[in-house]
């Protein structure tokens, strides 16, 4: 079944790449960065090289069938989201404009096993990529403190890529949940489309424009 939908996906993107091939090229080069942690995901494909890496701005139609785990397809056409390893992207005119990731500490309980127990937790080694935010998104610029222990962060890395970044509490439950929060990133080059998946954006963006470094407030 899963070949099929691959093949099914396949088909649709090359049925695309025409059209939007032409959209393309009546609108002036825009520029484009690497999503964030896509060189770890190829790494771990056991890829080498920019071959099948996906940048903000790229054509939706350079994506691999292959990395799609979920995209809607209706009435034979190409949907705006797509999930793929460990990623979810936006794409509604063509290109690919923002993404998102979520980072956990520990994945869902497993289903009972063949002697009946039940693991209580699965720790989840993408967690230590929260670790990277500095490198791979920048530093924090602006910070809010929101209710229930919630706080929501702005962070710019050097090739302009914003991100905007969720700490929430911990999703799934684990013998150290308590001390590692769950973080949700969107990432994006353009406000208009970052601030459409994110309405704090560009608040928390004119707040990192400011003198003075990191902002940091309360939204409540």
């Amino acid at each position: 079944m899963r070949r099929f939908w691959i093949a099914a996906i396949t088909v649709v993107i090359c049925a695309s790449v025409t059209g939007v091939a032409f959209a393309q090229a009546k609108r002036a080069a825009k520029p484009t960065a690497l999503i964030p942690f896509e060189t770890e995901r190829a790494k771990e494909r056991g890829e080498r090289g920019a071959h099948g890496l996906i940048r903000l701005n790229d054509d939706v139609a350079r994506m691999s069938a292959s990395r799609i785990i979920e995209m809607p397809v209706v009435d034979g056409r190409m949907g705006e989201h797509a999930r793929l390893d460990g990623v979810e992207l936006f794409f509604p005119y063509g290109s690919v404009v923002t993404a998102t990731a979520e980072f956990h500490r520990y994945r869902p309980a497993l289903l009972a096993s063949s002697d009946n127990t039940v693991p209580e937790f699965n720790p989840d080694p993408h967690y230590d990529r929260v670790k990277a935010f500095d490198h791979h998104l920048g530093k924090v610029c602006a910070s809010e403190k929101l209710a229930e222990g919630q706080r929501i962060e702005m962070r710019i890395s050097p090739d302009r890529v914003m991100s905007v970044v969720h700490v929430l509490p911990a999703k799934y439950a684990g013998p150290t949940s308590q001390d590692h929060p769950s973080y949700k990133v969107i990432s994006g080059l353009e406000m208009r489309f970052l601030s459409f998946k994110e309405p704090d954006a560009d608040r928390l963006y004119r707040q990192c424009q400011r003198p003075g470094g990191t902002k940091v407030s309360s939204a409540d």
